[in-house]
């Protein structure tokens, strides 16, 4: 077994936020044995990394206003930056993981928190 087999990258995406931030949302997965990790990472871009990554491929992230379609017990974990919160989902599309993040008030995602929902991990690497 090739250490790509036993961690990969899935789901991953470039988010805006409202006051123009960026991120790099990446889903680390490993399997090895009985170790199965699901973790999504948040790290802090700047504007430019951004454009680059975006103009390389990677695909912005899928930002919606409601959470019609996707059960609440489902969310992998609630991101909190600048006033703004996500619940981020996990969805497979055609064979592909996509990060589905929903917009959600500051109440809301301290209810998802109180009920047991995590907390995204976040790096701030930016670079000014």
């Amino acid at each position: 077994m090739s250490m790509e087999d036993i961690v990969s990258i899935g789901a991953n995406c470039v988010l805006r936020t409202r006051r123009n931030g960026f991120f790099l949302l990446a889903e680390i997965e490993v399997e090895a044995g009985n170790v199965e990790i699901e973790e999504f990472v948040f790290i802090r871009i700047s504007s430019q990394e951004a454009n680059t990554l975006i103009r390389a491929g990677v695909m912005e992230c899928r930002v919606l206003n409601n959470f019609d379609g996707f059960n609440i017990a489902d969310v992998e974990c609630v991101f909190i930056v600048d006033g703004e919160a996500f619940a981020v989902f996990d969805v497979e599309v055609g064979g592909t993981d996509e990060a589905v993040l929903v917009a959600i008030s500051l109440g809301q995602a301290r209810s998802l928190l109180n009920r047991g929902a995590r907390r995204c991990t976040v790096i701030n690497r930016r670079r000014f």
